[in-house]
């Protein structure tokens, strides 16, 4: 079988999100023998092909044009050139409204429709890109044969906010990469300390900032919870975002407990996971929550906001606490700094929970979304 992958932002290095769905889904796909063909109208990142098998795929790189045109008439024209059975855009949008070929879309989820519209203020204007971006979105998901989602949370915001027929979805968990279930050893633990002057025990965060992640939160329930001789690691963010964070730190009397590590290696994740008292998720809002996965895999003990799509992604590899009020997740915050067994238990449900999310389960699962279409 033959499938072309819209793989335009690959030329990006980052490694988060998007990207690290689409080289983990590529990777696994060519092992099965799906013959892949990448197409981007800019040179892609060498680290993420390096990630590749080599010699698993085929790349067309497109003359210099605008990126309507690109999207909308090379790519379709290249999809009839190599002659393939399946063009698939791993990113919510990047289909053509055309296709020689049947199209599959992955749609993470329905953030901008359920989360972002209902926080923008009524008399706040769509600008001309907002307008654009809303359009190339709804040919990808109309023309699109096939969406695959994250979850069945957005599976049922996708139905029900967008309209999609629920027969026309397929939903296919993520996972966490293979070197989160490697064994960590205590030299690379004593490396991640010293690294990031991490002295104390600590409970740790790592992702985005922005409101719907809900960090000011986590720090009110960390300074309710009052944990001697802890910190409070958070990753990720922006830094013009940490004057905020340390603000309220300073009003909430945990300024000296706080550490604020920016953007963290990929590589030094799992050791970060790994030295943790726990990983806390309070987000209002996600597709999937890959957080959650890492976490499990390093066996880190988990604590998740019991909303949106978490509780099903965590299942009972971890304890969820409700974003109403902190008091929750401030008292199992106290109970796993006095409790060795309460900790251990927890460290426990995330192992046992993990096995249940491998990238070659997607992949198979993704395989036979192609199968059914082109009925091989």
């Amino acid at each position: 079988m033959k499938v072309a992958f819209n793989a335009r932002l690959l030329s990006s290095p980052t490694l988060r999100g998007w990207n690290r769905y689409t080289i983990n889904l590529l990777a696994e796909l060519s092992l099965l023998g799906v013959e892949l063909f990448l197409y981007s109208d800019q040179p892609l990142c060498e680290n993420h092909l390096a990630k590749l098998p080599k010699d698993s795929y085929k790349i067309r790189i497109s003359p210099s044009m605008r990126h309507i045109y690109w999207e909308q008439y090379w790519l379709p024209k290249q999809c009839e050139k190599d002659k393939v059975d399946i063009l698939h855009s791993p990113f919510n949008f990047g289909l053509p409204w055309s296709s020689p070929c049947p199209c599959v879309l992955t749609l993470h989820d329905a953030i901008d429709q359920v989360y972002y519209s209902q926080n923008r203020l009524w008399y706040q204007k769509l600008s001309m890109a907002d307008i654009q971006t809303r359009v190339y979105h709804w040919i990808a998901r109309n023309r699109a044969e096939h969406i695959i989602t994250v979850s069945e949370y957005s599976k049922r915001d996708i139905i029900k906010h967008l309209h999609i027929p629920e027969d026309k979805i397929t939903v296919i968990y993520e996972a966490a990469d293979d070197n989160f279930h490697q064994p960590i050893n205590q030299a690379e633990r004593v490396r991640i300390r010293e690294k990031y002057k991490l002295n104390h025990p600590y409970i740790f965060y790592v992702g985005g900032w922005e409101k719907r992640k809900n960090i000011p939160f986590l720090l009110t329930a960390f300074a309710q919870a009052n944990l001697e001789g802890v910190n409070l690691v958070i990753a990720g963010g922006k830094n013009e975002e940490c004057a905020k964070l340390v603000q309220l730190a300073k009003s909430l009397g945990i300024a000296d407990n706080l550490q604020l590590l920016g953007w963290v290696e990929d590589a030094d994740l799992p050791a970060l996971y790994a030295e943790a008292l726990c990983f806390v998720y309070p987000s209002e809002y996600e597709g999937f929550g890959l957080q959650l996965c890492e976490a499990m895999a390093v066996g880190c003990p988990v604590l998740a906001a019991k909303a949106s799509c978490l509780p099903e992604v965590l299942g009972d590899g971890g304890e969820l606490f409700s974003i109403s009020k902190t008091h929750e997740l401030a008292m199992l915050l106290q109970q796993l700094q006095g409790h060795k067994d309460y900790y251990l238990n927890l460290l426990e449900k995330a192992k046992k929970r993990a096995p249940e999310f491998k990238w070659q389960i997607t992949a198979k699962q993704t395989q036979q979304v192609y199968k059914n279409i082109v009925q091989i």
